[in-house]
């Protein structure tokens, strides 16, 4: 199965009818970037050990990842009313 072609129809499908909320970008930028800072001072600190790494990176990768899809799906849009059919099309090729 084709990533960018699943991640372009769920793009299309959810944000063909409305705008994507920038505030929800934000938060999650806000989220992830906190608990990014919070691991940097504790990997600083030797606060972590070494098994509470997997687990802090994906308490911090995840919102942060959210934030960027987001945030192409929102520049993508921001191409036209069809932008988001056109690179659907595209990417199922």
């Amino acid at each position: 199965m084709n990533l960018t072609g699943a991640f372009w129809r769920f793009a299309h499908q959810r944000y063909h009818a409305r705008k994507p909320s920038i505030m929800l970008e934000i938060w999650l930028l806000l989220i992830g970037g906190f608990f990014l800072l919070s691991f940097m001072v504790s990997f600083v600190g030797d606060w972590v050990k070494v098994t509470d790494h997997v687990e802090a990176v994906m308490i911090f990768a995840f919102p942060l990842v959210i934030a960027l899809m987001h945030r192409r799906i929102r520049i993508e849009r921001a191409k036209g009313p069809d932008a988001l059919y056109r690179k659907r099309s595209a990417s199922n090729r």
